[in-house]
Order: C-alpha cells, then sequence, then structure tokens
C-alpha cells in the first residue's frame, strides 16, 4: 500500500506568533507581583500564571523588571482612577476623604475582603527601591504624582485654606494611605482600618476648616 502524503499543515502553523491580550496578561502579570513581591517571584511564576512561555513573554514585555514596572505603572493607574477619584466625590472634604479610604480598601483587601494584599507600589516596591534604581525612580514618581493629585483635591474643596495647610493635610492623607496599606496586608480587619480612615478625615477637616472669626 503506498503510504498516505504527510500533511504539511504544522509546517505551514510552525513558529506563527501565539496571539493574546496583551492587557489581560499584564493583570495577571500584577497579581503574581502582587502577592509575592519583585525579589519572590521568578520567570516560572509569570509563565505558569499567564500561561506562556518565557520567550513569549520577553517579546511582549521584556525582562522580568520591565515587566515589574509595567505592573507598578497599571496599579498606579488604578489607584489614581479608583481611590483618588473618590476624593472628589462626595457633598464635602470629609466625605471625599471617606470615600478615597473606602475605594483604596477596596483595592488593598478585594471588596469581599478575599485579598488582602495591601497596596502593590507600597508593600512590594519600597523593599526594592534601595537595589533597583528603576523602581526607586518609579516609586518615587508615583509618589509625588499621589500626593500632587490629593494636595490639588483638598484644595479645590476647602480653598479658603493657606498652602501651607493644605500641603501638610495632603501629607496626612497620602501618609495614612501607606498606613492601611501596610496593616492591609498584615491582616487587620477593615473596621479597623476603616476607623483609622475616619479619625484622619476627622483631623485633616479640622485642621483646613477656617478659625472662627
Amino acid at each position: 500500500m503506498t503510504p498516505a502524503p504527510k500533511s504539511n499543515k504544522r509546517s505551514t502553523t510552525r513558529g506563527r506568533p501565539r496571539t493574546f491580550d496583551k492587557d489581560a496578561v499584564l493583570q495577571l502579570i500584577v497579581k503574581v507581583f502582587w502577592a509575592k513581591g519583585y525579589s519572590g517571584t521568578s520567570l516560572d511564576d509569570l509563565a505558569k500564571a499567564t500561561a506562556l512561555s518565557r520567550p513569549s513573554l520577553y517579546a511582549a514585555y521584556g525582562n522580568k523588571l520591565s515587566m515589574y514596572l509595567a505592573a507598578l505603572e497599571v496599579f498606579g493607574q488604578r489607584m489614581a482612577t479608583e481611590a483618588v477619584g473618590a476624593l472628589a466625590t462626595g457633598p464635602d472634604l470629609h466625605a471625599g476623604l471617606r470615600n478615597f479610604y473606602e475605594a483604596a480598601l477596596d483595592i488593598y483587601l478585594g471588596k469581599d475582603g478575599e485579598m488582602a494584599q495591601g497596596c502593590l507600589v507600597f508593600t512590594t516596591a519600597v523593599t526594592e527601591a534601595t537595589t533597583e534604581p528603576e523602581i526607586k525612580t518609579m516609586l518615587q514618581a508615583q509618589l509625588a504624582g499621589m500626593d500632587e493629585a490629593v494636595k490639588a483635591l483638598i484644595a479645590g474643596r476647602v480653598p479658603s485654606a493657606d498652602p501651607t495647610t493644605i500641603a501638610a493635610a495632603a501629607a496626612l492623607a497620602s501618609g495614612t494611605l501607606l498606613n492601611l496599606a501596610t496593616r492591609a496586608r498584615a491582616g487587620t480587619p477593615r473596621a479597623v482600618l476603616s476607623g483609622i480612615a475616619k479619625t484622619t478625615a476627622d483631623a485633616i477637616t479640622t485642621l483646613t476648616s477656617p478659625e472662627p472669626a
């Protein structure tokens, strides 16, 4: 019997680039770094989580450091949209601050409390900043951006407050965010974290309130 001719289907598909949704895969990369940190994450971890080979990951995102920096940027954008954006909601500064912190806690803990991982930036990038200059630069930029955004929103809420007071209020607001992020990752219950947030909102409201005539 004459053997059937071999199919050339494999040869026509061999080497064809694998297609995937880069944004969706980047979200998976974010989750890995968020859970394990930069040093604790291996390329095998990333390959397993994304179901992609190392060469595919390199081709799409660069090396491990490039992937981590991209993850920090994605997380920073989420914080700016969901948390800082919430500061502009509500009838007054106090309500805006409460909304700001609750939106941040939704991110730090997961909306159902199922993922208490804190802040990707505060709880993983800080530990790498002393040894990785690019991470340090990204961290500084994100902290500065957060400070300026919070300062601008507080100034918009209380235009009568002087610039020094507004700067102090913004520093307190951002510092509390770092406090909440660290405590969230350590397993502090949300009710306790919300209480800390309320105390800060009370203090900032008092600090920025006009003095009685």
